[in-house]
């Protein structure tokens, strides 16, 4: 299976498969007229865990789209690994599958391993029927995955396909280009090759929020982690300042007063690391969508392509508006998560502004109550509660100043979107094959 090479298939709501491309014919083994009718688990290898597919159809009956590693089986018994990106679609699926190149292929197939003794064990050794061990093997994906870092399996595939996507454009960035074409080839070529533009630009935006995003989640947890433990040294300072109550009651009232900015510093700090992990979230989401959008985008201009090489009948190309539909399902989500990202984005760095001021104010009242202190000779006292504040101080300004720094890049980032210009892109490729 070569890089630029994508498998397509369709199905009903049960999995009968309605249409297939050559990539599917040639790699399956199996004659178009047989997949046809056929389920689609005609090509399912009996290694997979059926835990993979009871994420799978959990997703799709949900409405939702999904992306998986499968190892599938040829008509002659070999097999072969893909990841498939599948959606709802009208009153069916639309799939469309690739050679798996990203990072994250070793450990599937690892995860994958240990599933299927665990289903094949509680079968064989316990009785249990496939459709309970099935739920074990996806208990048991999702614990692996969850021992390696992920939260859950839809935090996994949300990183897998933007991975598999990036990888394979490495490798295929000119792979449908047909400078030659005309007439209808051409009007989808040219179509899909501006839509892939403005989804490129919107990925290296992403991709430059996420990393900021990530330096400015670690780095509020960092000032966070101090702030916490400043409102413990403010809370020993106004204990001390008690007890000298009697000679310097001012010290007291100053103590009380500089914990409250303290305390609405944790409490903005601790906002900023729940609006980080929305945002992250949010992020992770747009990007699935992009790169979904991005694939059926990709596998138009395969079906172009391979109508202009004369390797499939021009017919192929009904499958066209489909995968145009399927983009457009994709860029309708994008439209939703990109308001979300932009008003994630404005609150985090209101949230960074917020707790700056805040810290600013709680410096300004700590420097008063030290200057109580010398003024009264309260520092043999009050020594062991001013000693902590100071180092902690000292510690704070430094990693205040880069979350700022942070909070500044997202002080008039926005995601530029216009779903009316890519459904403009959509219509353009989705029409042109009707002229054949």
């Amino acid at each position: 299976m070569g890089a630029e090479e994508l498998f397509f298939s369709t199905t009903d709501r049960r999995g009968v498969i309605r249409q297939g491309n050559s990539v599917f014919v040639r790699i399956s083994g199996y004659p178009l007229e047989e997949l046809v009718g056929a389920p689609h688990n005609t090509v399912r290898h009996p290694d997979m865990p059926g835990g993979v597919f009871r994420l799978i159809w959990d997703r799709l009956t949900a409405g939702r789209s999904v992306g998986a590693y499968m190892k599938n089986r040829t008509r002659d018994g070999g097999s072969y690994w893909v990841f498939a990106a599948i959606s709802p679609l009208h009153d069916g699926y639309v799939s469309v599958r690739m050679a798996p190149c990203g990072p994250r292929f070793e450990l599937v197939k690892r995860v994958y391993a240990q599933a299927s003794r665990v289903e094949r064990e509680a079968v064989l050794r316990d009785g249990m029927n496939r459709h309970d061990a099935a739920l074990l093997g996806m208990a048991e994906i999702e614990a692996s995955l969850w021992k390696r870092g992920y939260a859950s399996y839809e935090e996994f595939m949300l990183q897998a396909l933007p991975e598999e996507i990036s990888a394979r454009s490495q490798r295929t960035s000119t792979a449908y280009a047909r400078p030659d074409a005309r007439g209808s080839i051409a009007e989808v070529l040219s179509g899909t090759g501006a839509l892939d533009e403005v989804l490129d630009e919107l990925v290296g935006r992403l991709a430059a929020y996420q990393k900021v995003g990530n330096e400015l989640a670690s780095t509020s947890a960092k000032v966070l982690d101090i702030a916490h433990r400043l409102n413990t040294s403010v809370a020993a300072a106004q204990r001390a300042s008690e007890l000298v109550a009697d000679s310097a009651p001012v010290l007291v009232n100053v103590a009380r007063v500089m914990a409250k900015p303290m305390d609405r510093s944790v409490a903005s700090l601790e906002r900023l690391q729940a609006e980080c992990g929305r945002l992250r979230d949010d992020v992770a989401h747009l990007r699935f969508q992009i790169s979904l959008a991005s694939l059926y985008n990709d596998m138009a201009a395969a079906f172009a392509a391979e109508v202009f090489d004369r390797a499939a009948p021009p017919e192929s190309l009904t499958a066209v508006p489909l995968l145009c539909d399927a983009a457009g399902s994709c860029i309708e989500e994008m439209s939703e998560q990109v308001q979300r990202v932009n008003t994630s984005l404005h609150d985090v760095a209101n949230l960074v502004a917020e707790t700056g001021t805040l810290l600013e104010e709680f410096r300004r009242f700590i420097g008063q109550w030290r200057n109580l202190v010398l003024r009264h000779n309260a520092g043999p006292a009050l020594g062991d509660a001013v000693r902590p504040i100071d180092e902690e101080i000292s510690v704070s300004w430094e990693w205040m100043e880069l979350l700022r720094h942070l909070g500044g890049q997202y002080e008039s980032a926005i995601v530029p979107f216009d779903p009316a210009f890519l459904q403009t892109h959509l219509d353009k490729i989705r029409t042109a094959p009707a002229a054949l």
